[in-house]
């Protein structure tokens, strides 16, 4: 077995099962595009895609039941043990990477809108924030109205 990290496309969610002793598993594949710079004609070509089978137990298994949910497109980062593993399919050898996932996270979707997120970004005028207008904060005494960071250093604690 190999540790291994990596990213992809949920695909077919096996769902939540339970074993004899009653200890609950979630199986769900994932799909690792690949893609490479052609020299030739300066632009990325899709090289294929490895598919991977992701077993996860316990308590883990059954947040992710309710979270990942077959038919949406949903992004996940894995972490875990990868062994493959060799079956017989009507007289036809195949093989699987199979992933005992330690954990699992879900990439959230990126925001649609156009416009730019509220509370708006480094160094704009705002309510809180990096670099914004202040009242208060880290380092941001009652006589520097600006705040945030690259106000001065005092030596009062954060807190």
């Amino acid at each position: 077995m190999a540790q291994v990290a990596f990213h992809g496309n949920v695909g077919k969610v096996r769902g939540l099962q339970f074993s004899q002793d009653g200890k609950p598993r979630f199986s769900f594949s994932v799909g690792e595009s690949h893609s490479r710079m052609n020299k030739q004609t300066n632009q990325f070509e899709d090289t294929g895609t490895t598919w991977r089978s992701v077993t996860v137990f316990g308590k883990r298994a059954e947040a992710l039941a309710e979270t990942i949910q077959d038919g949406t497109k949903q992004q996940v980062v894995v972490i875990g043990r990868e062994e493959t593993r060799t079956y017989d399919n009507n007289g036809t050898p195949g093989s699987s990477l199979d992933c005992i996932a330690d954990v699992v996270g879900i990439i959230p979707k990126a925001q649609q809108s156009t416009q730019p997120p509220a509370g708006g970004g480094f160094g704009q005028q705002q309510q809180g924030g990096f670099g914004g207008q202040q009242s208060g904060g880290w380092n941001a005494p009652a006589s520097n109205p600006s705040g945030g960071w690259g106000a001065p250093q005092t030596n009062e604690p954060p807190f």
